[in-house]
């Protein structure tokens, strides 16, 4: 019996271990319908990474979802779609400065909250950490 606590336990132990070291992607959206398009495919490419980050969704439009707006230094006017990974969303990839930030090249043509980053642009991202910066870049 006390064995099997004390497997019971170190697998306990892990467990929080392993749920410490990961790293968390902020995905902000809105309930619309062109936000929602990039939603799934966005949500689509996170599914492959579960192992290595923590998810977590924020719909932009609701008031609690506010405070972390701000804190990570998202426009705090108007935009539509947002991904941030440890608190980031600005990125140098492939020599270009990218920022996770309103929508992805796909939606060209959608209007003034055209971003400049692709879904491949995003797969990037989450594989090199190193290309994250601290300095905050965004086009409103």
């Amino acid at each position: 019996m006390k064995i099997v606590l004390c497997i019971v336990l170190m697998l306990f132990i892990v467990s929080i271990l392993d749920a410490t070291d990961k790293l968390n992607v902020s995905v902000f959206y809105k309930e619309r319908k062109p936000s929602q398009q990039v939603l799934v495919k966005v949500d689509s490419l996170l599914n492959n990474y579960l192992t290595l980050y923590h998810i977590k969704h924020y719909n932009i439009e609701e008031g609690n979802n506010t405070v972390i707006i701000k804190t990570l230094g998202l426009p705090e006017t108007h935009f539509p779609f947002a991904v941030a990974i440890d608190g980031k969303f600005t990125a140098v990839i492939d020599e270009r400065t990218v920022s996770f930030v309103h929508f992805p090249l796909f939606m060209k043509g959608i209007g003034r909250h055209e971003g400049n980053w692709s879904l491949d642009d995003c797969r990037k991202f989450l594989k090199t950490l190193n290309c994250l910066l601290t300095k905050i870049f965004f086009r409103s």
